[in-house]
């Protein structure tokens, strides 16, 4: 029996990977409009939860307590639904996109009612996804342990795999958790030698955060330059402890007479959280497709049309010049 194990591409490798995917999902898969709708939904519920939330916070700094409270336990309300909101999209692009593998053109209305079908394990999976999530947090908290954190981050790993193949299997075949992970590991005894390797990759993992620190950074260097040009012209607080580091290097500043409007850091945070929406909604949309196509290509390769099958095993691959090929782990 072959055993194949959780590779950990580096960040260079994860970069390159999606980069293909965004490249050659949807010329692959994405003909149909239809599975590009949840994108867009997920998205904009992203967006509008992160307004909320930045909106509280503009709330408070203006004191306008009351709305502020008020924003914020919207803002609770729409986090604790998003995790059964995506999971409810994501088995749509699963379906879709098994569904066009095929060559079926399928409505939203199918999709969406392909779904109700699968109600209850749609909501078991975002009740995983919000333990998973807090796992995370644990992970990254700075009171656990070094045994939480190895324990809770590889749960978070192998949870984010497995997820994304037990949304096919549920979406294709109408399996539960438990017969979807049985189903799993059935999987990996039946993989073609020459995917051997792509079964257990670890796709773009982290990518988001690595690629938005930068853009983080330039925005909030820039927009807290803007926020002491302007001083007090808008909402702002004293900058005493600036003005002391500012008099340390050798300039003279006035400590009682420096503002930091902190305006321009909020719209600037708030920025950069939308596009952080945007770029963790279609990684995550390119990966729900990249493993229903796998997914389809072990358990229904013969209900894929012609025309696209010979393709698959080297999209599976992610082989271009530019991505190194996956080869199976040692």
């Amino acid at each position: 029996m072959r055993q194949e194990r959780l590779r950990k591409p580096g960040f260079g490798e994860r970069l390159r990977q999606l980069g293909y995917l965004f490249k050659h999902t949807f010329t692959l898969v994405g003909r149909h409009p239809g599975i590009v709708r949840p994108l867009v939904r997920m998205a904009v519920y992203g967006g509008v939860t992160a307004s909320v939330f930045f909106g509280a916070l503009l709330a408070f700094g203006l004191d306008a307590d009351g709305a502020g409270i008020g924003l914020i336990l919207a803002a609770i309300g729409l986090f604790v639904y998003k995790f059964f909101y995506y999971n409810r999209q994501e088995l749509r692009q699963s379906w879709l996109a098994a569904e066009t593998l095929q060559g079926r053109n399928r409505s939203a209305a199918e999709a969406g009612a392909r779904v109700d079908e699968l109600a209850w394990t749609a909501r078991k999976l975002a009740l995983i996804d919000m333990l998973v999530a807090r796992l995370a947090q644990m992970a990254r908290g700075e009171k656990a342990g070094f045994l939480v954190r190895i324990v809770a981050g590889a749960l978070v790993e192998v949870w984010d795999l497995v997820n994304h193949y037990l949304l096919p299997a549920a979406a294709v075949d109408n399996l539960g958790i438990r017969d979807g992970v049985a189903r799993m590991k059935n999987l990996r005894d039946n993989v073609p030698e020459t995917l051997a390797g792509v079964f257990g990759i670890d796709i773009a993992a982290r990518a988001v955060g690595a690629i938005m620190a930068p853009v983080y950074l330039v925005l909030i260097v820039g927009s807290g330059a803007l926020g002491l040009w302007i001083g007090n012209d808008l909402p702002a607080f004293q900058a005493g402890p600036v003005a002391d580091i500012l008099n340390q290097v050798g300039m003279d500043v006035d400590p009682d007479a420096l503002y930091f409007a902190w305006l321009p850091t909020l719209v600037a945070l708030w920025i950069g959280k939308l596009g952080s929406v945007v770029l963790e909604r279609l990684t995550t949309t390119v990966k729900v497709i990249y493993f229903t196509v796998f997914y389809m290509r072990i358990t229904h390769a013969d209900a894929i049309i012609d025309e696209i099958r010979g393709e698959l095993d080297s999209y599976l691959r992610m082989e271009a010049d530019d991505v190194e090929p996956v080869t199976s782990p040692a």
